[in-house]
């Protein structure tokens, strides 16, 4: 597999935004992971042939309203909905929208810690100039491919580049995973489990 991003990817902090810009964000960090889902629910919610998703911790996700609101204050003033998706979660996946123009900028799922993650949608990442050359929502390629192996519902006109990973569903993490990032997760969910701990 070719490396999973383009420069200057990993240049932090990146920004993104909604499509009017009402809520913008900020990255602090390169994210845990980039994946590819190819499922049916994430074809009908975006209304494209695959969702291209970065996994981020929260506290690695800053957000800004154009009202001036930061913080939790603007994460309180973002709409909030459940939809059903590929997995058993029976809550399905929350979409976190812009209030004002519905955009999907990140979702997660609930009930587990790595349900906690934010699954920020790339495509609403800002792109950057890298000398002369634009680099579309910040570089970002996938690690892997979910829901796109042989028995999935993945469009076959789209050909995965020879070499990516490529799972029939969700992959175990261990098997794609960058060390750096299974380490990131691992502290991740020590600080939310002693903290579950402390109430």
């Amino acid at each position: 597999m070719g490396s999973p991003n383009e420069s200057p990817a990993n240049e932090s902090p990146l920004t993104g935004r909604c499509s009017c810009s009402h809520v913008r964000y900020t990255l602090s960090s390169p994210p845990l992971i980039v994946h590819a889902c190819h499922c049916t629910y994430c074809q009908r919610e975006t209304g494209t042939s695959f969702a291209l998703n970065a996994l981020y911790e929260p506290d690695r996700v800053h957000t800004t309203l154009s009202t001036g609101e930061s913080g939790e204050e603007a994460e309180t003033q973002l709409l909030r909905k459940g939809i059903p998706t590929a997995t058993s979660e029976a809550e399905g996946q929350v979409m976190v929208r812009c209030p004002e123009c519905f955009t999907v900028l990140w979702s997660h799922y609930s009930g587990t810690t790595r349900s906690l993650l934010r699954i920020v949608r790339v495509g609403t990442i800002d792109g950057l100039v890298d000398g002369e050359k634009y680099v579309p929502s910040g570089g970002f390629r996938p690690h892997a491919h979910i829901f796109a192996g042989s028995g999935s519902k993945r469009h076959r006109w789209f050909d995965i580049p020879e070499g990516d990973v490529v799972f029939e569903e969700y992959g175990p993490m261990e098997e794609y995973w960058p060390k750096e990032s299974l380490e990131r997760y691992k502290a991740f969910s020590d600080r939310v489990g002693s903290k579950e701990q402390g109430k």
